[in-house]
């Protein structure tokens, strides 16, 4: 049947489909262990977006494409780094983190900023954009 389609199509009847294929601009690393978090985190030439979460947190979820759009619009100077504090705990003690979702903005290996829950876009813009402005250590 389908040959037959096809022998009575002309070229011009066809419809062609072209595909973009764009790459992506940040990378997203999802932290294993805590050697992991010191070569990925601390070492990072880069600064970074570190995004405590849990699986089971709804507001972590939502958070994720959100924050995920503003690291791409800083087209690859910028990482972010994904902790789940069920699997890495100690990472989360050492950091303070007692509430998911909370985002921790590494720059040099020093900690240049804290934000705890969800948030709108512009918040977390102006956030990440701490990362641009000379690194200072907060606690």
């Amino acid at each position: 049947m389908f040959m037959n389609v096809a022998r009575n199509m002309s070229f011009s009847k066809i419809i062609s489909r072209t595909f973009s294929l764009t790459t992506t601009r940040h990378r997203i690393i999802k932290i294993q262990d805590q050697e992991d978090f010191n070569a990925q985190v601390l070492k990072s030439k880069e600064p970074v977006v570190i995004d405590f979460f849990a699986t089971w947190c709804g507001p972590c979820k939502m958070l994720l494409p959100r924050i995920e759009k503003i690291i791409e619009e800083h087209n690859g100077t910028i990482h972010l780094v994904k902790v789940d504090i069920d699997d890495n705990a100690e990472i989360a003690m050492e950091y303070g983190v007692s509430v998911v979702p909370e985002l921790v903005l590494m720059k040099d290996g020093k900690v240049q900023g804290k934000m705890i829950g969800l948030q709108d876009e512009d918040k977390l813009k102006k956030f990440v954009s701490k990362l641009s402005e000379p690194s200072t250590e907060k606690k």
